[in-house]
């Protein structure tokens, strides 16, 4: 009985030294789906039959966590989204009957800083943060279209491509769940808020709703 005391205080012992490391990087990978609230989007989709939410596809990231204290501490982070949906135009087919269409696809890619606070003592925890960042994103359009200019509303073949680089905010909530002093479990919602101006060969389109919901897991690996 002794030594089962003391191998079970040596234990404890050992996780209470790891339980609160310096840092944590974590591997991220989970679901974006756009907002897509905006004339710029509303123009994009304009008589066709998709729409931003059909964008949704995998998205994934890297973090590291730096703790300041406690419960808080700066997270830094860098994420990868690409997401592609095919559409047709709602009232216009071939001459064969077949739908005329083409792919919109969207990339986002950022570099983020959060200001992140962990709720409770030791196990499982809850946590919550805020941050910003910048991101980079490319919207193009490629396929089949009509002209409506041209005598016969042909069909042709063409790309249309934007891009930019613009500022986000977001806010996040997870569950951190420790497997062992080394590893961990999390699961992760996050909203993110941003902006920007289409151009190139969508100028004039308006402003495109670069926002949107990420549900994502991952493990992190505690030192």
């Amino acid at each position: 009985f002794l030594s089962l005391s003391l191998i079970a205080a040596e234990a404890e012992a050992q996780w209470q030294s790891y339980r609160e490391p310096v840092g944590q990087l974590r591997f991220r990978l989970g679901l974006f789906e756009p907002v897509g609230s905006s004339d710029g989007w509303d123009m994009v989709f304009e008589g066709f039959t998709g729409q931003p939410s059909d964008l949704q596809d995998f998205a994934w990231g890297l973090d590291f966590l730096w703790r300041t204290g406690r419960n808080s501490g700066l997270l830094f982070g860098s994420s990868y989204y690409k997401g592609a949906t095919t559409s047709g135009y709602e009232d216009w087919v071939a001459d064969d009957g077949s739908e005329i269409r083409h792919t919109t696809q969207l990339g986002i890619s950022d570099l983020t800083a959060a200001w992140v606070y962990r709720f409770g003592g030791v196990g499982v925890r809850p946590y919550a943060g805020i941050g910003a960042g910048f991101l980079w994103w490319s919207l193009t359009d490629e396929g089949n279209f009509i002209d409506f200019d041209s005598p016969g509303t042909p069909i042709f073949w063409a790309w249309y491509e934007a891009s930019g680089t613009t500022f986000e905010a977001f806010g996040l909530l997870g569950l951190d769940v420790p497997l062992s002093p080394m590893w961990s479990f999390f699961i992760e919602g996050r909203y993110r808020y941003s902006y920007d101006e289409l151009g190139d060969d969508f100028a004039g389109f308006g402003r495109l709703d670069l926002s949107g919901y990420e549900i994502s897991g991952g493990f992190g690996i505690n030192f």
